[in-house]
């Protein structure tokens, strides 16, 4: 259970307004629920323990605000649902068409949910996330050049532009975890303001291949693509050395290199 002063501080942080649709994962007893109903949200809770969403269905029956799905978070077809849940709502304003998710969910899942909802730009405007700190501090550097430079990093920058807001001591929470915890937003982009890219299925696919390699260098784990000295030349075409590794390279230099020697 997460202090009263959190939960009001998460909804300050995402801005959110009378009338805003708003996607709350995992509400639990709904103190967090509670919060964004009153400053006039209408939501969508996505909860998987069918005793909890029962509980929070039935604590805020009047409200006519709020929709609660019996679903698993990661597994389940929130883009349907969401897409479903705006259109009943019969919403007058386009704006009002982007929804923003404002959630506490479990630190375990945390880039699985984070990898579900930040290629939905189209539909979600800004995602609000209380994560273990750890993670949040190494998911907003975008110029980490240590061994937690992973693809999560490059894939966060290329689908948002995230921001640490501040640092939530463990001691808010009951029971205490063995972790601190901070609040990062995800403000979530267009399509047209991705990285150009031919395929973002390739261009990941080169990513992960390239930190699969731990320490490797890229003329190394990227050979399936093209060869060695390809690879070495489209680096040095771009003033990197030719013996450079993955965790040397921006989301830039990433892009750069994927238009350089992936065909078509």
């Amino acid at each position: 259970m997460l202090n009263s002063d959190i939960n009001e501080q998460l909804v300050r942080v995402g801005c959110v307004e009378e009338g805003d649709v708003v996607l709350e994962i995992g509400p639990g007893t709904g103190s967090l629920t509670n919060v964004l109903l009153n400053a006039g949200a209408v939501v969508l809770a996505v909860e998987k323990d069918k005793h909890m969403a029962a509980l929070v269905s039935e604590r805020f029956a009047g409200t006519g605000k709020l929709k609660v799905l019996t679903e698993d978070i990661v597994k389940c077809h929130v883009r349907s649902h969401l897409l479903s849940f705006i259109g009943s709502l019969n919403l007058r304003d386009p704006e009002t068409r982007y929804a923003k998710v404002v959630s506490n969910i479990p630190f375990n899942v945390s880039t699985d949910v984070i990898k579900l909802l930040l290629p939905m730009g189209d539909i979600i405007s800004q995602v609000v996330l209380l994560l273990q700190e750890e993670t949040a501090l190494r998911l907003v550097e975008s110029s980490l050049r240590t061994s937690d430079y992973r693809p999560i990093n490059i894939f966060v920058n290329f689908y948002s532009d995230p921001e640490y807001k501040f640092k939530v001591p463990r001691t808010f929470f009951f029971p205490q975890p063995n972790v601190d915890a901070a609040i990062v937003t995800f403000k979530l982009k267009q399509a047209t303001e991705y990285p150009k890219v031919s395929s973002t299925k390739s261009f990941f696919s080169m990513v992960n291949s390239a930190f699969n390699g731990k320490r490797k260098m890229l003329r190394k784990s990227l050979q399936h693509i093209c060869t060695s000295e390809e690879i070495e030349e489209a680096l040095e075409s771009m003033d990197l050395p030719a013996t450079s590794r993955p965790e040397e390279l921006t989301l830039d230099d990433f892009v750069k290199l994927h238009n350089l020697i992936v065909k078509g």
